[in-house]
């Protein structure tokens, strides 16, 4: 994603991070995170449509690390609860993204 390289795949794991950090930031773990969710989904939508205009799947400068700082925070909020708990954020953000709750981008 650093060089222009990145995969469908590669982004779609990127927005399960992001769509899980921005839940948890919403439920109060981390919230602190949400004005990075909010670069960060601002950065993966611009290398979507870049994608389907280029076929190159790639991030710029910002959105590279808006990504870094997501990362490092999703760590923080996986760490700083139970296991169990974490996994029933995943499941959350499932049924979220599932219902098509009103505040979910959808990128075609």
């Amino acid at each position: 994603m650093t060089k222009g390289s990145g995969t469908v795949q590669d982004w779609r794991t990127l927005v399960d991070v992001l769509n899980l950090s921005e839940m948890m930031g919403k439920c109060g773990v981390g919230p602190e995170v949400l004005p990075i969710c909010e670069k960060a989904q601002e950065s993966l939508h611009k290398a979507a449509m870049r994608y389907q205009e280029t076929m190159r799947m790639g991030l710029d400068g910002v959105g590279i690390q808006a990504i870094r700082d997501l990362i490092e925070f999703a760590d923080l909020q996986q760490s700083s609860i139970p296991r169990s708990e974490f996994e029933k954020y995943i499941q959350k953000t499932k049924n979220y993204i599932k219902s098509h709750g009103d505040k979910v981008v959808e990128i075609v």
